[in-house]
């Protein structure tokens, strides 16, 4: 990450903890970084679409939560690299763990009956929140929030593994899509922090064009964004496909009790016949 440069734009000095690789009010004095800010638009048009059409669809609502949490991911990181003030830091950062909580919440609920509530799981992941929240609005340090978000990511590496591997082995490819656009985000996010002066020293030889793809956290914001939409996806078809199994279930067993009725009519048992006492009257 690199400091601060000498140029100050609309929004006055930088008082984020961080400060990204991308040269502070280049293109314009509006935007303080300007590509990690128009990235963002990856994260915030395609769920909105995707939350239109779960409510057109009828789909269960914690697919409705999943696009909008990641929808807010994508505006506050939009605010935050737009103004690189601390408070729009928190509105990228915070989101980021809230949103995340929700999604594994979905990972871990993804083979309960639908509209099901599992209140002990809702209880630890609020929980977490409120703890990580309140510690980090005293430590304001952001290897804190990076090892609580980079704990709930593994926790959702984990479990999509073990659907792709033991569940539903079909789905691998959407599954590791998914987990593959995410670790190349992560290694460009990392490329990013690591070789920024060289990066930055490149972009003063290269013309404008080619200097521009290599504003790696932009493509973090990108391939992060790409990866957790299809992460949605992925979820929603198993869950799709359970919820389909199920139901097959249910009329397979309606099926069966049918055939066994009709084959001995005398097995039915009449449960609203009166029973009528003698009481010798």
């Amino acid at each position: 990450m690199a400091p601060a440069l000498d140029r100050e734009g609309y929004w006055g000095p930088t008082t984020s903890t961080l400060d990204w690789c991308e040269e502070n009010y280049f293109v314009t004095e509006y935007v303080a970084e300007f590509w990690n800010t128009v990235s963002n638009l990856i994260m915030i048009i395609p769920p909105i679409l995707g939350a239109i059409q779960s409510i057109r669809d009828g789909l269960e609502k914690r697919y409705i939560g999943s696009y909008l949490a990641l929808t807010v991911v994508g505006m506050g990181s939009w605010c935050f690299h737009m103004t690189l003030q601390y408070e729009m830091q928190l509105l990228d950062e915070l989101p980021m763990i809230y949103s995340c909580c929700i999604f594994v919440y979905c990972m871990f609920e993804c083979f309960k009956m639908k509209n099901s509530v599992n209140y002990h799981l809702l209880f630890t992941l609020v929980l977490f929140s409120l703890l990580v929240t309140t510690v980090y609005l005293h430590v304001k340090d952001p290897i804190f929030h990076q090892v609580m978000y980079g704990m709930l990511v593994f926790t959702l590496v984990l479990r999509s593994i073990y659907i792709v591997t033991w569940v539903y082995p079909w789905l691998r490819g959407l599954g590791y899509t998914s987990l593959g656009l995410f670790l190349l985000g992560f290694l460009l996010w990392n490329i990013d922090n690591i070789f920024c002066d060289s990066l930055r020293d490149f972009r003063r030889e290269a013309p404008p064009i080619l200097g521009v793809t290599t504003q790696f956290h932009a493509w973090w914001h990108i391939l992060t964004g790409l990866g957790s939409y299809l992460h949605i996806l992925f979820r929603l078809t198993f869950e799709r496909i359970q919820l389909g199994e199920n139901i097959t279930h249910n009329s397979n067993q309606t099926r069966r009790l049918k055939q066994r009725i009709t084959r001995h009519p005398g097995s039915q048992v009449q449960c609203h016949t009166p029973v009528t006492l003698n009481l010798g009257g």
